[in-house]
């Protein structure tokens, strides 16, 4: 397995694009002195696009409003000091007059600078070839076309030569710029678009054209620079500040459907990761976390570069937008409050929290305290509406910060699976079939799903790049991940097999996803109150992977390697640690979901019991496998790709859960003190479901018919994701 995150001085997306030093800085002793100036002004610029004329997107212009009330509302940005430019406005020449007038004309020395770009990349022919393939990246804007000059084809895109002079014209270091494009790709793959445009037509090689030359000859004009020196810094490292994007050079970034919206995945899942954090979090550190979402979910690895030199040693610790959060960290905001109805923007949630009516938010103060509730009426993707429930009505205002307390979800939470549209005259008879499994919903790649499936197409084993994917023959159905970049090898059967004998056959493995779909929702790490710390780490050795709840005090177990933390090496022998850091005693259970909707219960593994088997006494450790009490190893087999570890600690007992799991035991004659291979995993969810709510404070007990509650006082459900490599 390649390494899942990138840190380059030279070469990749970046250097391709043409950022580079133009004026070097000093050590990283500039950027503290910088950190305590209160008075400098926090410029952005954020570019989405999604209204092409050929290919057009859906996600970039959420991508701007997540990037907004994010640098408003966590890192203190003025809103008139954010400079937005969208759709028919982000022409050729409206980006350029922005980047000139808001950014390079205002920023002064020690001002903070954001630039963010949302929308299709693209390659043309470089005549300096700064690299061995002689393409240089570059940006589509809306009025994109393409045209003839002297027998050369030619385009109007925004090369990176010339984003590249554009930043090197800012009088500020503290630059950062994200791009949330590719030069990789194009078109559609499952459920996702792909932000890159193939600029070769009939073969035949694309140039800058002529507009594109005349800018960048006036830009060196006003910045002094002769072509010879233009070339040279432009292959010395990077420009100033940092540069972070999405995707590596031949990956492809997604444009995706998420439960109710559209986004960018990486910015998506960087603008989330940011609402939970707090004081000044590394940007090395932050991208190394980020990495792992994106990877997990779409295959796609960010990077980054910085001047200096990015390090994940302990010295660089370079805050992201060179900004410290001084708020609490929150699942969003209150964007708009008329009498006692509020709307809310929850860009802090994770995607696959399906909070919604009934869930209860607390509205903080600035030192995090909670001041009033909030009941939810209605979500709409990112966009709630909630009623004042209780506490200090003074409190609810326009950008006051909320948190989760307890959520509320459909008891029929489905898993979506969409029907690629390769199935051909399959498709109806798919539906049906799949329509009728219990909680199973067939929706189209148009809508957002939880997988795809499609037939194996050559093009998918490319893609895909794993042994299993060439076992397959050519034409079997199974299941892919929502972009189609990875494949679940075991849900794929024979060439020619009748769509009815494929959902036959996917039954089990269906329910078993659902299972881990249901779990996943529960997960509430980054919400809980309860005080747990849990990682998974080689025996006796290093951690390789950690998490906490919100309320957990200390993580007592340190990563020395930030951008291989998660990885876990096939034949490994693992161990996971949960630390109750509570001043009360707290039933604690570890269960183990494999890809293809595998569960295996790794604690408790005595159901012969009482209940009390989990039960970890106030500031112990419960170590998984234990020696003496557990009789086997915990060893991760393979195939490479991506596990979770579910850990789950509750203030009540999971009693009904455990009488679940005593009659499999006895069914499958389970030995003590060995996991548990769940086979019928629907009635241990509901067990479950029923143990975890029965905790919930009896104020919301009777709005129980419709919802299922789980309350963060009572419940810290962990999740920790792996990925396992050769």
């Amino acid at each position: 397995m390649k390494r899942r995150f990138f840190l380059r001085s030279t070469g990749g997306l970046i250097a391709a694009l043409g950022y580079n030093q133009l004026f070097p800085t000093s050590s990283w002793n500039q950027y503290g002195k910088v950190l305590a100036q209160p008075t400098r002004r926090k410029l952005a610029l954020l570019v989405g696009i999604n209204s092409y004329r050929d290919a057009p997107l859906f996600g970039c212009v959420t991508d701007v409003e997540l990037q907004r009330e994010l640098l408003i509302h966590r890192f203190g940005f003025n809103p008139s000091d954010i400079l937005t430019v969208t759709d028919l406005d982000a022409t050729r020449n409206g980006i350029l007059q922005a980047f000139e007038q808001h950014l390079i004309a205002q920023a002064k020395p020690g001002d903070v600078v954001v630039f963010h770009y949302s929308g299709h990349g693209s390659r043309v022919m470089d005549t300096d070839r700064d690299f061995g393939d002689g393409l240089n990246g570059t940006f589509l804007p809306v009025d994109s076309r393409y045209s003839r000059e002297k027998r050369k084809t030619v385009v109007n895109d925004i090369t990176g030569h010339t984003l590249f002079l554009l930043m090197s014209a800012l009088k500020t270091d503290n630059v950062t710029a994200v791009l949330d494009s590719c030069f990789s790709g194009a078109g559609k793959r499952g459920t996702v678009r792909i932000r890159s445009v193939p600029r070769f037509v009939s073969a035949e090689p694309t140039f800058p054209g002529q507009i594109e030359r005349e800018y960048q000859a006036q830009l060196l004009q006003k910045l002094n620079l002769s072509d010879a020196e233009f070339i040279q810094k432009r292959r010395e490292g990077v420009a100033k500040g940092i540069v972070i994007a999405s995707a590596n050079r031949n990956q492809e970034a997604a444009d995706a459907n998420f439960d109710g919206f559209q986004a960018g995945a990486f910015t998506y899942f960087m603008t989330r990761y940011l609402w939970q954090q707090t004081g000044s979090t590394p940007v090395v550190d932050a991208i190394a976390n980020i990495s792992r979402r994106t990877t997990q979910s779409h295959d796609q690895d960010p990077e980054l570069e910085c001047l200096p030199q990015c390090q994940w040693s302990d010295p660089d610790q370079r805050p992201f937008y060179f900004l410290s959060s001084d708020t609490p960290s929150s699942d969003g905001v209150i964007t708009q409050v008329s009498g006692k109805e509020v709307k809310c923007w929850l860009g802090g949630l994770e995607n696959d929290n399906p909070l919604d009516k009934d869930s209860l938010l607390s509205v903080l103060d600035k030192q995090g305290h909670a001041q009033a509730t909030l009941r939810v009426t209605q979500r709409r993707g990112l966009i709630a509406t909630a009623m004042i429930e209780s506490g200090k009505a003074s409190a609810v205002q326009t950008g006051a910060l909320i948190q989760e307390e307890v959520r509320g979800f459909p008891k029929a939470l489905s898993l979506k699976i969409a029907l690629d549209p390769a199935l051909g005259s399959s498709t109806t008879t798919a539906k049906q079939e799949l329509n009728n499994l219990q909680r199973i919903e067939a929706v189209s790649t148009e809508e957002a799903a939880d997988y795809v499936l499609a037939p194996l197409q050559a093009d998918d084993i490319a893609i895909a790049n794993t042994p299993e994917a060439n076992t397959i023959p050519i034409g079997a159905i199974g299941l892919f991940s929502t972009g189609k970049d990875r494949l679940l090898p075991q849900s794929f059967g024979r060439a020619q097999e009748p769509i009815e004998g494929t959902i036959r056959r996917l039954k089990p493995t269906l329910t078993g996803l659902l299972i881990n779909r249901v779990l996943g929702a529960m997960a509430n790490g980054n919400t809980s109150k309860l005080q747990v710390s849990a990682s998974v780490g080689i025996q006796n050795g290093e951690t390789s992977a950690q998490a906490g709840s919100r309320g957990s005090t200390h993580s007592p177990w340190t990563v020395k390697n930030p951008f291989e933390s998660g990885n876990v090496k096939i034949g490994q022998n693992l161990e996971i640690k949960v630390q109750n850091q509570e001043s009360k005693d707290l039933y604690i259970s570890v269960l183990a979901l494999g890809t293809e909707g595998e569960l295996t219960v790794l604690h408790p593994t005595d159901f012969s019991s009482a209940s009390d088997a989990s039960l970890v006494g106030s500031q112990q450790t419960l170590a998984v496998p234990k020696a003496g009490r557990d009789d086997y190893e915990f060893v991760l087999q393979g195939p490479p790709g991506p596990v979770e570890i579910l850990v789950l600690a509750s203030v009540s007992s999971l009693r009904n859960t455990l009488q679940g799991l005593q009659k499999v035991a006895k069914r499958s004659q389970h030995t003590r003190g060995y996991p548990l291979a769940v086979d019928t995993p629907t009635s241990i969810l509901d067990n479950l479901l029923a143990d975890t709510t029965a905790g919930t404070r009896a104020s919301i007990g009777v709005r129980k018919t419709k919802q299922q509650l789980v309350d963060n006082e009572h419940l810290a459900a962990i999740k920790i994701p792996l990925q396992v490599i050769q």
